[in-house]
C-alpha cells in the first residue's frame, strides 16, 4: 500500500514540528527535553518503517515521558496501538491528544477518525479494515 511507504517520514516530520510547537507553546520544557524527544520520534519512525511496531510504540512511550502532553506523539502512539489491536488504548490516546491539540484542526480530525476506527474495531471484535479505517486515520499524513 503506497501510504505505508510515506507514513514513517511523514510521522517523523509531523511529530518533530509538533514537538517544537508544543515546547514553544508551553515554554516549560527545557531544550534538552525537546532534542531528546525529537530523537526518540525519529527512532520510532525508523522502527515503524522496518515493521517493528512494538519497538516503535515503546520508543514513542519514552518520548511521552519526556513530553507527556505532546498531542502528535499521543496520536501516533494511538495509531500504532490500533494496528496492534489495542483498541481501547488507541481510543484513550486519541482522546488525550484531542485534549491538548489546541487549534490544530487537522490533528483533531485525525484523532476523531482514530477514535471512530478504534470503536468500530472494538464493537465488532475484528481488526480495522486497512483499506478503510487505517487509511482514513493515516490520510492526513500525506
Amino acid at each position: 500500500m503506497p501510504t505505508k511507504s510515506f507514513l514513517p517520514g511523514l510521522i517523523l516530520a509531523f511529530c518533530a514540528v509538533a514537538s517544537l510547537c508544543s515546547v514553544a507553546a508551553e515554554r516549560r520544557a527545557p531544550s534538552q527535553s525537546n532534542s531528546a524527544s525529537t530523537t526518540l520520534i525519529e527512532t520510532a519512525s525508523r522502527q515503524y518503517e522496518s515493521g517493528q511496531l512494538d519497538q516503535a510504540a515503546a520508543t514513542l512511550e519514552r518520548a511521552l515521558h519526556i513530553q507527556p502532553n505532546n498531542p502528535a506523539t499521543l496520536h501516533y502512539l494511538g495509531v500504532l496501538r490500533l494496528q496492534q489491536g489495542q483498541y481501547q488504548q488507541a481510543e484513550t490516546l486519541a482522546v488525550r491528544s484531542n485534549m491538548r491539540v489546541g487549534r490544530n484542526v487537522e490533528l483533531r480530525n485525525r484523532n476523531v477518525q482514530l477514535i471512530q476506527a478504534a470503536q468500530r474495531a472494538q464493537s465488532s471484535s475484528t481488526p480495522p479494515n486497512a483499506k478503510e479505517d487505517l487509511v482514513a486515520v493515516q490520510k492526513g499524513l500525506e
